[in-house]
């Protein structure tokens, strides 16, 4: 819903609901009546389009013209103002479709596509969906392996965790699909040079040398993720089931959960 749109609802609703308290007081009429001829019409009208359901248009009209007939014909004990009635509770529709049809946006935007971005802060995890690449490459950069430990981008099921220890040493782990443990992979292969402790926040993890890389590697590889490339590393991707054994130990409980959230 466009800014332009919620405006002109909103002017809408004021009007109608103008018009609708300007009939109920007319002729002095009990605060009682004034409120059951313009609250409790707003209240049922809101409710129903919050639903965004096509079908409860006609419900609104049943409702909007059958009730002061009903009271016209003295058949509702009640002694409502049935023009105030009219107005209020179409008042009430179009405030309460606003907030249906940005639930609708929000339910077609989920079914769309699954592309985010989430970083941890202080061991909180925060989430921006549909990334831009400046913003990927912004937090990569901003990594300290204390208080910013990780960032991971998701595209689907693809997915890419870019974790730091310190300035100079970060660990990579891409895999084109989540659901194939075959697919994980990372942009270095194992040495001979030994492990190294590498923190991230609250969480030390041995890591081997060789599979640490710097961070102009990290932003390229992020980027590339980001933008639906690949880049070639130095020596070679490691690929396979094998890479699995060193993720679970190096990542923490955030990431876990955000795994959950990716497959």
């Amino acid at each position: 819903m466009t800014r332009a749109t919620i405006i002109w609802n909103s002017g809408i609703v004021v009007v109608l609901l103008t018009i609708a308290l300007t009939s109920a007081i007319q002729g002095s009429q009990p605060v009682v009546l004034v409120l059951a001829s313009v609250l409790l019409p707003f209240v049922v009208g809101f409710v129903l389009a919050s639903f965004a359901r096509n079908w409860l248009v006609g419900v609104l009209m049943v409702l909007a013209v059958g009730v002061p007939l009903l009271q016209l014909a003295g058949l509702t004990g009640v002694p409502l103002a049935r023009a105030a009635w009219f107005f209020s509770i179409f008042a009430g529709w179009f405030a309460g479709a606003m907030i249906g049809w940005r639930r609708s946006e929000r339910r077609a935007s989920a079914g769309e596509c699954r592309h985010y971005l989430d970083w941890d802060l202080k061991g909180k995890t925060f989430r921006e969906w549909s990334p831009s690449a400046a913003q990927v490459e912004a937090k990569v950069r901003a990594l300290d392996g204390q208080q910013r430990a990780m960032v991971s981008i998701v595209r689907d099921h693809a997915r890419l965790d870019v974790c730091n220890g310190t300035k100079s040493q970060f660990v990579v782990f891409e895999a084109a699909d989540v659901r194939d443990d075959n697919s994980w992979r990372m942009p270095a292969k194992p040495s001979q040079a030994g492990e190294v402790e590498v923190r991230l926040g609250d969480v030390t993890a041995p890591v081997d040398r060789g599979l640490l890389i710097d961070l102009e590697s990290a932003v390229a590889i992020a980027m590339a993720f980001e933008l639906g490339r690949t880049v070639q590393p130095e020596p070679d991707w490691w690929e396979g089931t094998q890479v699995l054994t060193v993720r679970p130990s190096f990542i923490g409980t955030s990431a876990a959960r955000a795994d959950r959230w990716a497959v």
